[in-house]
């Protein structure tokens, strides 16, 4: 308790009185004071301390709703990250034509696509490579260093050749490629509609 006090005393919180707050893993929070989202430092000890201002500004700046979670959601929850505003709006359109119980959110900003996959894990990511700022490889080591890629059904639309794929470090086995050019969407359509019966399936035996 005393130890408690001192903290808020020093204006410092825990990780795991961030992950709290935030209904996410401490993990998550790591990943964010790794990438400079939030202010910290280790101690003698090796414990994350965290700045209340910079949990304040963290929040603030990223709208979290830290209320209690939602009732389990149907729909097949798909995050599209692209730069190209009309490739987004392209992914938008086609999806919402398929008329399937699918919830798209997409994000022109890898940082921001990262903290929203952290906070709540989707069922389907779709993701380009080449990105400004935090690029899809960068993106995808991250996801895996926090152990959430393997939750992840991962579909990669990029213009980049396979040889230029494997020089960056390559993708994850279970990723799905499609070239930008030419992307196949009504195998993608597929691909959702297997996602979609097996969750189906999942939320049936509990």
């Amino acid at each position: 308790m005393r130890h408690k006090i001192a903290l808020t005393a020093l204006n410092l919180m825990t990780t795991h009185d961030v992950a709290k707050k935030l209904g996410v893993t401490i993990r998550s929070v790591q990943l964010w004071v790794e990438q400079g989202l939030l202010e910290g430092w280790k101690t003698p000890g090796g414990h994350r301390r965290i700045t209340t201002e910079s949990f304040d500004r963290f929040v603030s700046s990223q709208e979290i709703d830290s209320s209690p979670p939602e009732v389990v959601d149907a729909r097949l929850r798909v995050v599209a990250v692209e730069d190209n505003e009309a490739m987004l709006r392209l992914y938008n359109y086609t999806i919402q034509s398929w008329q399937m119980p699918i919830k798209l959110e997409c994000f022109s900003s890898g940082y921001e696509a990262l903290i929203n996959i952290t906070q709540k894990t989707p069922d389907a990511l779709i993701i380009d490579l080449n990105m400004p700022g935090l690029d899809g490889f960068s993106m995808l080591d991250a996801l895996s260093k926090s152990n959430i890629l393997n939750k992840l059904a991962i579909i990669v639309i990029s213009g980049l050749s396979n040889e230029e794929i494997l020089s960056r470090g390559g993708l994850p086995p279970r990723a799905r490629i499609y070239s930008k050019d030419q992307i196949p969407f009504a195998e993608m359509k597929e691909f959702m509609r297997g996602l979609l019966d097996n969750k189906n399936s999942t939320q049936a035996k509990h």
